[in-house]
């Protein structure tokens, strides 16, 4: 009965001994692994002609948009009769959208190069004015004073429009869109690239272009 008890403590010892053994070698293992993860030099290669292809693909990237309300007044008169006879004057209240961004389609192979360090640097399209319209519902003539001797010119209210498309577009540029349109496209790229394994990114300003559609 001794003997078999003995026997049985002996087989629990080396069971335990051998499972801590085990153990102890499957962490060495993982441990030395993990090491060689960390001390390891990563070494990335990326195509630049075939990322400047990749962003061209996105095209004309929005990236900033504006809410903007214009007062303008048009008016008519002559120089020997006075308004309130032959006059015509029109005040209109426009509200409208500008959209900004960059038409990245103009993007080159030579925007795009690889830094020292191993940083890629872009230099993106200037950005520009992508979008200018108004808001006829929410746009309106305020006031109309037409002389005694004279009929209303029905034109005048379209005008007044298109005077207005200008000027909200105009409006937009001093709050500083394009600044703006800039900065967003530049945060948005940037998390593109990353998801593409693009790690480090670098953009290069480029001076604004002049306000197209």
């Amino acid at each position: 009965m001794r003997l078999r008890t003995s026997l049985v403590v002996i087989a629990v010892i080396f069971i335990t001994g051998v499972g801590a053994f085990l153990a102890w070698r499957s962490t060495q293992r993982a441990m030395r692994a993990a090491v060689a993860s960390v001390m390891e030099r990563k070494e990335q290669i990326v195509d630049l002609g075939a990322l400047v292809t990749q962003v061209r693909e996105l095209s004309r990237l929005e990236t900033a948009a504006m809410r903007v309300m214009h007062v303008s007044t048009i008016s008519q008169s002559y120089d020997l009769v006075p308004n309130a006879l032959a006059g015509d004057e029109l005040t209109f209240l426009a509200t409208g959208d500008v959209i900004a961004g960059i038409d990245l389609s103009l993007l080159q192979p030579k925007d795009a190069w690889r830094d020292t360090d191993g940083t890629i640097v872009m230099r993106l399209p200037p950005p520009q004015i992508l979008i200018t319209r108004v808001d006829n519902r929410e746009s309106k003539v305020v006031t109309r004073k037409t002389g005694m001797l004279r009929r209303s010119d029905m034109n005048l209210e379209t005008r007044a429009r298109q005077n207005a498309e200008t000027g909200i577009r105009t409006e937009a540029l001093k709050k500083g869109i394009l600044p703006m349109a800039a900065k967003n496209a530049e945060a948005k790229l940037a998390k593109f690239l990353h998801t593409a394994g693009i790690q480090k990114v670098r953009f290069e300003s480029s001076s604004f272009a002049r306000p197209t559609e």
